[in-house]
């Protein structure tokens, strides 16, 4: 008996005893040490941090990083911090006659001379200082990517167009140098002019009527093949563009209705394997990491693959990809199929690149 009484209250003991430990108040100063020995885990690197994709990715942006950089009139300019040195030297020479040459002068002039008859005024951008004070203002003393963010600005902060503010022309001038240029074979002159007559079909009504001709695909698909990188960006957006009537699909018999915004994705990838400018001297890449903190992109690929794209974007931009690759280096166009017909109402409209 008396054994059975002991063993009564040493288990009560020890219910009693653990019933305290499970309530007992906890002591502030064991929450603040706590806190101060925690230690925030250290940050992922940037293809860690998102959602894993296809195998095929690490291969299409090292292809795209490995690619040499083309030499070119074109490639001058994107390197330029003063486009008016360039247009001096084009301008009445034998180089300013080529084809490239003509269509230089017409890209130069488009951007920084005063167009007359323009039905609209580009605002003046705000000077330099002014513009890196406020930048300055904005930008967190302890912000981590600091000093790549202020690299970024000091990169992209740049008025190519200086020196070009007694320099007039008319639309009838940039047409004509646009067309010659396309009549000499430039294949961005002629993807351009595309876009130009599109333009100007918009610009007298028919905004939402406007929409690429057989003979216009023809000739976008034509740009393309020349492998001129410049060509197929102005090409591809066009391509990537939603239209009243018409609807671009890809994979042949069990073709699909691309996605626009991964489509365009990918032909910039693409022009970025054959010489487009896509190191980190990209102005999109600098003004991405400048203005919203995103810096760790090696290239412009990387941007549009981890931050511009949603996972299942970036999955069909992989294929997009591999489809436009194909059709430039075989010629074969049969994966890209064009469907004529009205497009679903309600659907997103997508408009890349500015006014004409």
């Amino acid at each position: 008996m008396n054994a059975r009484i002991f063993a009564f209250f040493a288990a009560l003991l020890v219910f009693v005893a653990a019933a305290y430990l499970e309530i007992k108040p906890v002591d502030p100063s064991d929450l603040r040490a706590a806190k101060a020995n925690a230690r925030p885990p250290a940050a992922a690197p940037l293809a860690a941090r998102t959602v894993p994709r296809g195998a095929a990715a690490p291969e299409l942006l090292r292809r795209a990083a490995a690619a040499p950089a083309r030499h070119s009139l074109f490639s001058e300019l994107e390197h330029a911090r003063s486009y008016r040195a360039l247009y001096e030297r084009l301008r009445g020479s034998a180089e300013g006659s080529t084809a490239e040459g003509l269509y230089m002068q017409y890209a130069i002039l488009r951007k920084c001379a005063t167009v007359t008859d323009r039905p609209f005024r580009r605002p003046a951008p705000k000077p330099l200082g002014e513009r890196r004070e406020e930048f300055l203002k904005a930008l967190a003393q302890d912000d981590p990517q600091r000093g790549k963010r202020i690299a970024a600005f000091e990169g992209s902060a740049v008025d190519h167009c200086a020196g070009f503010e007694d320099v007039k022309v008319t639309r009838e001038d940039l047409e004509k140098l646009l067309e010659q240029s396309a009549d000499e074979g430039d294949p961005k002159a002629r993807a351009a002019s595309v876009e130009q007559q599109i333009w100007k079909e918009r610009h007298n009504g028919q905004w939402s009527s406007a929409t690429l001709s057989d003979s216009q695909i023809s000739t976008l698909e034509q740009a393309i093949g020349s492998k001129d990188p410049e060509a197929m960006v102005l090409a591809g957006r066009l391509l990537s563009n939603s239209w009243p009537n018409l609807t671009l699909k890809v994979g042949g018999v069990d073709a699909q209705s691309v996605e626009p915004r991964a489509f365009y994705n990918a032909w910039q990838v693409v022009a970025c394997e054959y010489g487009y400018g896509c190191g980190a001297d990209n102005p999109r890449l600098q003004s991405e990491c400048a203005f919203n903190a995103r810096c760790d992109a090696q290239s412009l690929p990387d941007y549009l693959y981890y931050y511009a794209s949603t996972p299942h974007e970036s999955e069909l931009l992989t294929r997009y990809e591999s489809v436009l690759r194909g059709a430039i280096e075989n010629g074969d166009w049969s994966q890209l199929v064009v469907s004529r017909g009205p497009r679903m109402p309600g659907q997103t409209t997508y408009v890349f690149g500015g006014r004409g």
